[in-house]
């Protein structure tokens, strides 16, 4: 099956780990725990908030964690799971393709943010470059700055995710490593 992952990197596809390879062409459900954090003082305030309103914890610390990935021709889903009980559901839309640097669209409820994509090393990390709110450009000084990534460890999924904000730093991140569903590594 042609999935939008594979359309928009062509011949580039090659570049990603096997495993991240086989991961973005059969999708899959991942599960494990995460760590969950977040700032201090005035960042931690504005990072719990920011989490309830996705439906993540808003607590710090190992919380269950599954992801399902799901792939067809048009765009990328992925539908995280914290907790058991809170779900944070992400559409990603690509937009030219790598070779005319192009990026995706990463749409979670009325965020927006366009990200580029480096494969260094057979990783795949996420390259912010816009974001919006309710479609309204936010200005580079209030941007909140996601920095995301994804790689292949020991056969296992590996990622993080933080979001900080200028002068405040970190907010929100979660971070671990993941199995496919099934319990096995990757593979």
């Amino acid at each position: 099956m042609n999935t939008a992952v594979i359309n928009w990197f062509g011949p580039s596809f090659s570049e990603l780990n096997p495993l991240l390879q086989h991961l973005h062409t059969q999708g899959a459900k991942l599960y494990g725990e995460v760590e969950t954090r977040f700032g201090s003082g005035v960042a931690g305030w504005i990072g719990r908030r920011m989490a309830h309103k996705l439906g993540a914890p808003t607590t710090a610390g190992k919380v269950p964690f599954s992801v399902d990935i799901h792939h067809s021709p048009e765009k990328l889903t992925w539908s995280r799971t914290f907790a058991r009980t809170h779900t944070v559901t992400s559409e990603f839309q690509p937009v030219k393709t790598y070779q005319q640097s192009g990026y995706w669209v990463e749409s979670t409820g009325p965020v927006k943010i366009h990200l580029g994509v480096s494969t260094e090393g057979g990783n795949w990390q996420w390259l912010q470059q816009y974001v919006s709110l309710f479609r309204i450009p936010i200005p580079t000084i209030f941007r909140p700055r996601v920095s995301a990534g994804k790689a292949v460890v020991n056969g296992l999924y590996q990622f993080e995710v933080k979001i900080s904000l200028p002068v405040l730093g970190l907010i929100f991140g979660y971070s671990d490593t993941l199995k496919k569903d099934d319990g096995k590594m990757i593979d």
